[in-house]
């Protein structure tokens, strides 16, 4: 296929690259049930298997980062190729492992190469539209993505229930191979030679070294990975909160937790529609004012004791479509500094994603498993910091155009 013009974002290309931006939440969403059988299957402890995720992450960060940089070099489309043809080989490969030493090392070449879904799909939307229009393609592509966590863990679950963890690993592998088709019939190149950087060290690490450098960039870039880490907090104590705090059943928490995955999809679906009126910089700070609104709320209720479930529900819902409208905006504004290296700037983006995510992650369990105050209260100060960081960014933006 012949490199891209760009004016051809169209529905059918964003929700394939949707689909291919799924690859990350679909390799652990649809994995994680698996747990218990592998742990059964190896005699194995629980911290052993948790390896297996650990893996998956540390390959799934300096994937990203790596695979997006080549990219502005080789192209998307051939870079996406490469990538999930490993994918698919190393997701069958893995469900064959004869032990668990080979799923850890299968896992992190998984997250190497499936890294390029996320980190791909984001720099082609650049590379494709600028401005508002990139703003509400992004949106969509969030929303798409958004749809993998919903659908992951009760596919996981059901592999797992017919043939245990090695029917979960070759389920995500038919999947790997299907991003790989997808790719081939329905994502052509859209960086043409002229724009791409050449494929040597220096010249790559020069994109890098001026983005960093740019304090809009940085600015929008730390605006996005709060947003993320935000809801990071709030997805990793959530089991905690509605059936430790609440003492609420596991039945009852993978209902609630459905319920913000959705909020999530349609908070980024209608983040687009606000875009046409506001443009990406008005509505990334009416999503974080969103945000921000539904967890002071969360942390009031939390530190009166008058936080319930049924006040839970609702604010968190809230809370995560804010959360959608903060990634999608600040993502478009973050990747328009960086029209020049698009593939550098989706590799910088997903860096301080995963590294805010991980930070963010544990912060919700400080003061034990039974209390919401710590994880509201990082849901409202994770909030607070990315308003900050955006009015830094558009500050520094004016300035230097």
């Amino acid at each position: 296929m012949t490199a891209g013009t760009r004016d051809e974002l169209t529905r059918g290309r964003l929700a394939a690259l949707g689909f291919v931006g799924m690859a990350g939440a679909l390799s652990t969403d649809l994995y994680l049930p698996a747990f218990p059988s592998i742990q059964e299957d190896f005699g194995a402890t629980a911290a052993a298997v948790q390896l297996t995720l650990t893996a998956y992450l540390i390959g799934s960060a300096a994937g990203q980062f790596g695979i997006g940089t080549i990219s502005d070099a080789l192209g998307r489309r051939r870079t996406l190729l490469a990538a999930f043809s490993v994918f698919a080989i190393a997701g069958f490969a893995a469900a064959a492992a004869p032990s668990l030493e080979w799923v850890v090392a299968l896992r992190l070449v998984q997250g190497l190469s499936g890294s390029a879904g996320a980190a791909l799909a984001r720099a082609i939307v650049a590379d494709l539209a600028t401005g508002e229009r990139a703003a509400r393609g992004i949106s969509i592509l969030i929303a798409t993505m958004g749809i993998g966590p919903v659908v992951g863990s009760p596919l996981g679950a059901l592999l797992t229930s017919w043939g245990g963890w090695r029917a979960a690993l070759v389920g995500l592998a038919i999947v790997s191979a299907a991003m790989l088709v997808v790719t081939v019939v329905a994502i052509p190149e859209s960086l043409p030679p002229e724009r791409r950087h050449p494929a040597r060290v220096r010249p790559l690490v020069g994109s890098l070294w001026r983005l960093v450098r740019d304090g809009a960039f940085v600015g929008y870039a730390l605006a996005f990975a709060l947003g993320y880490g935000a809801l990071i907090l709030y997805i990793g104590s959530s089991s905690f909160v509605v059936q430790n705090v609440f003492g609420a059943s596991p039945l009852v928490y993978s209902l609630t937790f459905a319920a913000g995955s959705v909020s999530f999809v349609l908070g980024a679906w209608l983040n687009a529609r606000v875009v046409r009126r506001r443009g990406a910089a008005g509505a990334l700070r009416a999503a974080q004012l969103v945000s921000l609104a539904a967890a002071a709320a969360l942390l009031l209720l939390a530190l009166t004791g008058t936080l319930g479930l049924p006040t839970w529900v609702p604010l968190v819902c809230v809370f995560a479509a804010g959360c959608a409208g903060t990634m999608s905006d600040a993502s478009a504004l973050t990747l328009g500094r960086a029209a020049f290296a698009a593939g550098a700037g989706s590799a910088t983006l997903g860096l301080f994603q995963f590294s805010l995510g991980a930070v963010a992650s544990p912060f919700g369990g400080l003061w034990g498993d039974d209390t919401a105050i710590p994880v509201t209260a990082g849901m409202t100060g994770a909030v607070l910091l990315g308003i900050a960081a955006a009015t830094a960014g558009r500050a520094r933006e004016r300035r230097t155009g």
